[in-house]
């Protein structure tokens, strides 16, 4: 055999045993490069069919925005993503993580399993795309696949729809202005509800904090009667979101230019002697007046809801 030949054969062999060693002794570190150079690099894009449905309200506000990509980047692009997959009323939504954001699956781990961050992004949906329970699955790869329990059942929206059809036709007055149609549909939820002062918890057999026990079993608690106000806003088409404190909700609409308050719970109140009772004393305010009356209950995040600052 010729020397040259043999020496270039050693030296070959030599290098694939160095190779191997090193790929034995740095396994993980190797894998992960190969894995972050195909994910950045050679990953397809994700093919998904996404059906919108008809309450996708598709706004930006100044805490959420529609995300239009699929590759999460930082944790802003996080909590899009999440506003944007419950605001198209998608029951499946798979994106995936930038290599280079290295907290990705943490951060949405922690974001999933926090119920009150989530019912803050969820308030600026349409009250029938929002949320149940929101679950996620990952690969190693950073695919993430986000999955929807929804709040309000395909046939509570049939049954709730036909309500508010039927409430809306027999009281618009098209010769009165929008606040004053606002104020028809107001008194007429406050009318027909009473307050469900057994709910404590926002858990009862009583669909009471949903729009379904407002409109369709006539009780209700601060969440059911938000719902129910903004299925009429929402038809009405005022722009428009709910607002939760720690320990209560309402409605923020946007009316003749301005970002004003609404709540039909604080205008509907409990009395001793249980006589009904009809306010206007929380209608249409603005953030001044609501938090110059010093309840306790309306001191709200303006990181959150910006618009209401």
């Amino acid at each position: 055999m010729n020397i040259k030949k043999l020496i270039k054969t050693a030296l070959v062999v030599i290098l694939i045993v160095i190779l191997g060693y090193f790929i034995i002794d740095n396994f993980y570190i190797v894998t992960n490069k190969i894995e972050y150079f195909y994910s950045k690099y050679l990953q397809p894009n994700i093919k998904q069919t996404l059906n919108d449905n008809e309450y996708r309200k598709k706004q930006n506000y100044e805490y959420v925005k529609i995300f239009e990509d699929t590759t999460i980047r930082n944790k802003d692009d996080a909590k899009n993503v999440i506003y944007t997959f419950l605001d198209s009323g998608w029951n499946n939504y798979i994106v995936k993580c930038d290599p280079d954001y290295l907290s990705c699956i943490s951060d949405i781990k922690q974001m999933v399993s926090n119920n009150t961050y989530l019912t803050d992004i969820s308030n600026f949906v349409h009250p029938f795309n929002t949320f149940e329970k929101v679950n996620t699955t990952f690969t190693s790869s950073g695919k993430v696949t986000l999955k929807k329990e929804s709040r309000y059942s395909s046939e509570q929206i049939k049954i709730i729809n036909k309500k508010v059809n039927q409430i809306y036709n027999e009281n618009y007055d098209s010769s009165k202005t929008l606040k004053e149609n606002i104020k028809i549909f107001h008194d007429y939820i406050i009318n027909h509800t009473k307050y469900d002062t057994t709910n404590k918890t926002g858990l009862s057999n009583i669909n009471s904090s949903t729009a379904y026990g407002v409109l369709v079993d006539g009780i209700g608690i601060c969440s059911g009667y938000t719902d129910a106000m903004s299925l009429f806003l929402e038809k009405l088409n005022v722009k428009n979101y709910r607002i939760s404190s720690s320990s209560h909700e309402w409605n923020l609409a946007f009316v003749e230019g301005k970002w004003l308050h609404i709540d039909l719970t604080w205008d509907d109140p409990v009395m001793s002697n249980g006589t009904d009772v009809l306010n206007d004393y929380y209608f249409l305010i603005d953030t001044k007046t609501l938090l110059s009356k010093q309840d306790n209950e309306h001191n709200f995040d303006d990181l959150i809801y910006i618009e209401a600052k």
